[in-house]
Formats: C-alpha cells, structure tokens, sequence
C-alpha cells in the first residue's frame, strides 16, 4: 500500500492509500532556518522557524530582540505612556557587559528616566544572594556573574542581548532585612515596576532561583536536503547549496499555553497581567505576548484582526469575555466605557473573574495575600473611579461582594492551608482572602436588578501602611443593618426527624452543614451555646426562580457602642419556583422545560437535592409568614 504525503502550509500528513480512502496516519511540520525566512520577511513562505535547542544562543536571543524591536517600532498602543522613558523604580541592576559586572545603582531622584527590564520568577526557597543594609556597599561595587543564582544570571544575559541596561529584580532591588520598611513601601509600586517596564521576562519553566531558565531543550528535527530553483527570473534565490529544512512530529497545542510553577504562585499573577510586554520561557520554547500580538519562537504568530477589534466594539464589548486574562485586563478600559454606568455587574465583573483566576495560587507567607493583588486592584480603582477599595472589596458593590463563597462549599469553607489552619487573624472574615487555597466565585457577579435587603452603615479597614489602601490590613469590620434571625446552633443532628421541633431554616440549614462538612460536623456548629445568626442580603427575581442569599454569621461575644459583633461563617442560598406563576399554558410549558432542565442536572442524585428544594421553599414561606427583625450589627 503506497505512502501518501499531502502539504497543508507548514504541515504534512502522512498515510496510505487504501480501498476505502486515505488512512492518515500521522502528521509533521515542516521547518527552515530562521535566517532564510528572514530573507523575504514580506514574502511569508508558510513554514515554521526552526528552533534552537539552546534557548541562551545568540540565535534564539536574536529572535527575543527582533520581537522587542518590533513591538516598540511598530505597536502604539504597547508603548509606554511617557515619551523619553519611564521614572526609575528606587533600585535597579545595572546589568554590565562583557568586560563589566553587573551593579546595583540607586538613581537620583533628577536623573531617573530610563527604561528598565522586570524578572518574574518563582523563588522556590531563598535566594543565594538578597539585598540587605549589610551587602548594599558590595551589591554596588560589582558582583561577577557567575555569583549570582542561575535564574538571575540567565536574566543579565538576556537583558544583555535585548539591548538594555537595567533590570529590576525583588530580591536585589527591595531590602530583604526584617526590620525594613522598605518592602512595604516598593510592594506597593509593583502597578509602576511591572506596568510601566519595557519588557517582564518570565521564568515560566523553572520553580526556583537556583534552577534558571536558559535549559538545553529536546528537539526531533529530521533534517531533509532541498535544493531550491527559480521558477521566474523576480524571485529570490536563497542559496545554491542544500537548504535547512527539517520535519518533526506534529507540534502538541498544549505546549503553545503558559503552564508551570509560575502560573500556580500568589505573586506572579499581576507580574503577568501589569506589564504590557512579556517574554515568557517555558520549557518547550520562547513566547512573545503583548498588547497587540502573540508569537511564538517556532514561528506561529496569532494577533487580533480588525474584523475582531470591530466586533467587540459593535457587540458593545461583550466579545471581552471570550478573551484570555490578559486580554480582558488590556480591554477594560474599552469596555467600561462601552457599558452602562447604571451596570454595576458589568462594572465589576472583571474583578471578581480575577479573584477566581488568583484565589487558588500559593504563597510561601499568606499575609502577602492582598500585597500581592494590589497592584491589580490600584489600576482597577483607577478605571472604575469614584469607588473606595477595602480589603479585597469595593465599597460600592459591597453587598454583592459580601456574598463570595468558595467553589463546591458556601456555607462551610475549607480553612487549610498546606497543613496548617489559616490565622483568622490575618484577615477580616468578610474579605475572600481570610479563606484557604480554594477557587472563591460570586454567584451575582453578572447579575443586575439584585434586591438588596441589607445596608451597608460604615466600613473600616485598618491598614498596614497608610499610604497604600490597596494593601495590607491589620483588621477590618463592616456595620450593617439588616432582617436578621438568631441561632443558638447551626447544625441539630436530629434535623431529619420530624418530631424534633425546629424552624425550617434550622433543619435546612442543618442540613446544608451536614452536607458541606467534610468528616464530622465542627463542635462549635452543633453546641446549643453557639451564637449563630442569619442576616438577608440579597434577592433575585427571575420569571420562575426566586432566589435569596442568606450571609451565615457567628457571635463573637464582645459588642461595640451595644451593637453586636460577628465574624462572617459563609451564604446560604434558598431558591423558590413560584407556583403562582404558572398562570398560562406558555408559562406551563417554561416550568417543563425549566424541570426537565433540572433533573438532567441533578442526575443520580435528584431525590437528595429534590428535598433540598423543597425544604428551601419552605424557608422562603416562613420568612413570609414571620419577616424578621431589622437590627444593626458588626462583621469582623
């Protein structure tokens, strides 16, 4: 049976002949020596830029430098917004050359213009080298190159062969003492050191300082002869002598996505959404993103059209939510001024997609949690104006940002971090940070005409320094004043006895925190001493559902000025099908729908959640029948 190659751009697919058709069998892409694709850059030739199995080489640098040169020829939009240069963050390193070793400088404050290259990187441990009061002399003297840890050095060499001067990295550029306040002061710039920075260099394939980056790769190029010929007189002619060209198996989608250490760290995620150039080296190949482009070094470049660009535009910008992070974060200002000011789910909902993305990342200390969003967060105030940020919240939507829950567990979170408990006292229980390493979601956070049942009195946030009101906290509390039930416990193991007398929102929340617990019920949930309490803070209306939030609270046993204080335990969500609504056979024929809808979604477990609707229901009518007291209290 007779092989069979067929060429579609830059791939061959290989297979045999049979009665029954083609059989493919497996495919190959084809590749050519950069320097010959470079040869008629106007003129694409639809084949894949070989790679070089040291990404340190002068040629897979040059190809890092040309994307650079590029983006700061040719994108407008990717440039700084300062002509001449940005103003020096306090410290830099002078990356040196050849004959010269590399130097920490301190610019004068009159002389700071420049422009600079951002390391991101995972420290896994500690560095070898760190800035300290009793190192700075000799930091500025000159280190020789090889001192340095392998993830610093690759970024001198790099810096190097991009042309530029300075490079700014934490550990050598903030004062690592314990007493110094100088890390409270520059963590609160990460907004100017990563966003206004030429170009962030991404560590993406290496999980510490030690390990670097510049790795040897693993190519499977075959090499195969061409002899090229002209076909009309007009066209170039490369060479006489046999071409580079090389086939390899067909390229894996999934080594084209930024995967990795990096991408898991608490710190790296506004390292990677602040800059508006980033050269990312993962362990398959070099890529280029910026505002304008992608590229990557094998050749591929994906930008967005203009017929893309229009149709967010015309689509009033709803097209930013089929973007990637980076995207959307590049976007919003667009956006927030395509949308309605009246829409308050629009306005945020960007922020509450990046506390998902970041909720579940990793830190070596969690008090960096906040620290290290901030920069984020400052150049989302900016953009939505006129709101004041508290604590991982904003003031203005506070009462649908109360109403965060960790995924798969609203009213009783995970609180575990590594092994260890999480020190409540770290953060205010109302903010998502004081949480553990779980996805947190907002299930409003794209919902408009929300009833609010609560008001939100005052907020307080004590912070850490305050200069910085998108940092660190030392506390926080929220006065709000609300229809509120009392609970002497949250858990009655005699819930699904019907004799027991109980409330219906005790057996249905009983039953939620038997659910949601994982192995036995915390004590504290089922002593009859608890001081629990239930506040209403948010309904929604659809045509059929009704739906309301519940924020589960826990006494304190201290008050303030009379007022009550409790520490947020999580939501309770009821949902209700109006009966009453079912008043036409178009709207029958809805509530079919909207029940055979449900029961593909409850599966085998429908009998179980079944109930749960139920009991939720039943809620709903006692809360009719008895409305509740408004009260003011206070949440820690």
């Amino acid at each position: 049976m007779p092989m069979v190659f067929s060429r579609n751009n830059n791939k061959l697919a290989a297979g045999i002949e049979s009665p029954e058709g083609l059989i493919e069998l497996c495919g190959f892409d084809v590749y050519m020596h950069q320097d010959l694709i470079q040869a008629d850059e106007k003129k694409p030739l639809g084949i894949l830029r070989e790679m070089h199995g040291d990404p340190g080489s002068k040629g897979s640098l040059r190809i890092a430098s040309n994307w650079l040169a590029s983006c700061v020829n040719n994108h407008a939009n990717c440039s700084p917004t300062v002509p001449g240069g940005q103003i020096l963050p306090k410290r830099v390193l002078n990356v040196g050359d050849e004959t010269t070793d590399p130097f920490l400088v301190e610019p004068a404050a009159d002389s700071r213009s420049g422009r600079w290259v951002a390391l991101s990187y995972c420290w896994g441990g500690e560095p070898s080298m760190k800035l300290t009061k009793d190192n700075i002399g000799r930091l500025k003297q000159g280190i020789p190159l090889d001192r340095f840890d392998a993830t610093i050095r690759d970024a001198i060499l790099v810096t190097r062969a991009l042309g530029l001067t300075y490079l700014w990295i934490d550990a050598l550029c903030i004062s690592q003492d314990r007493d110094s306040q100088d890390w409270i002061e520059q963590s609160s710039k990460m907004n100017i050191i990563y966003g206004d920075s030429t170009l962030t260099i991404v560590a993406a394939n290496s999980s510490s300082v030690i390990q670097g980056f510049l790795k040897e790769r693993k190519l499977q190029y075959i090499p195969l002869g061409w002899l090229p010929h002209k076909v009309r007189p007009e066209e170039p002619l490369y060479s006489l002598a046999p071409q580079r060209i090389h086939i390899s198996p067909s390229w894996n989608s999934q080594d084209d996505q930024i995967t990795g250490p990096w991408t898991t760290r608490g710190w790296t995620m506004q390292e990677g959404l602040l800059p508006n150039r980033l050269l990312f080296y993962t362990s398959t190949q070099i890529i280029w993103k910026c505002c304008t482009v992608i590229e990557y070094e094998r050749g591929v470049k994906q930008e967005p059209s203009k017929e893309v660009v229009h149709g967010f535009i015309d689509a009033g910008g709803t097209e930013i939510w089929n973007f990637d992070t980076f995207s959307k974060f590049k976007a919003l200002p667009l956006y927030l001024q395509l949308i309605p000011e009246t829409s308050l789910s629009e306005k945020y909902r960007l922020w509450y997609a990046l506390v998902e993305d970041y909720t579940p990342r990793r830190f070596k200390y969690i008090q960096d949690r906040l620290v290290a969003i901030s920069g984020i967060a400052k150049i989302f105030g900016d953009l939505i104006r006129n709101d004041e940020y508290v604590a991982g919240l904003w003031k203005q939507d506070i009462v649908r940002g109360l109403s965060w829950h960790v995924r798969g567990a609203k009213l009783i979170p995970s609180k575990t971090l590594q092994g260890f408990s999480v020190p409540i006292d770290r953060f205010p229980s109302w903010t998502w940070a004081s949480v553990g390493y779980d996805v947190v979601v907002n299930d409003h956070a794209r919902q408009d005409g929300l009833r609010s049942f609560s008001v939100i009195e005052d907020v307080q946030v004590n912070l850490v320094d305050r200069a910085n009101p998108f940092g660190a906290v030392r506390s926080g509390n929220i006065t709000i004043t609300g229809p509120i039930f009392r609970l002497s416990r949250l858990y009655n193991k005699q819930w699904q006895c019907k004799e027991t007398p109980m409330s219906a929102l005790e057996r249905y929340v009983s039953n939620i925190v038997e659910e949601e617990s994982i192995g036995e019920v915390e004590e504290r949930f089922s002593s009859s001493n608890g001081q629990f309490a239930a506040l209403q803070m948010l309904q929604h209306f659809p045509s059929i559902d009704r739906r309301l939030d519940l924020l589960i609270l826990e006494g304190t046993d201290g008050t303030s000025n009379g007022i009550t204080i409790y520490r947020r335990v999580g939501v309770l969500s009821l949902q209700y099908i109006h009966q009453r609504f079912i008043a036409s056979p178009e709207l029958v024929k809805v509530r079919e729908v909207s029940k055979r809808s449900l029961r593909s979604r409850l599966g085998s477990d429908s009998h179980r959640r079944s109930k749960k609707l139920r009991q939720s229901k039943e809620v709903f009518e006692e809360l009719v029948s008895e409305p509740w007291p408004r009260q003011t209290i206070i949440i820690i």
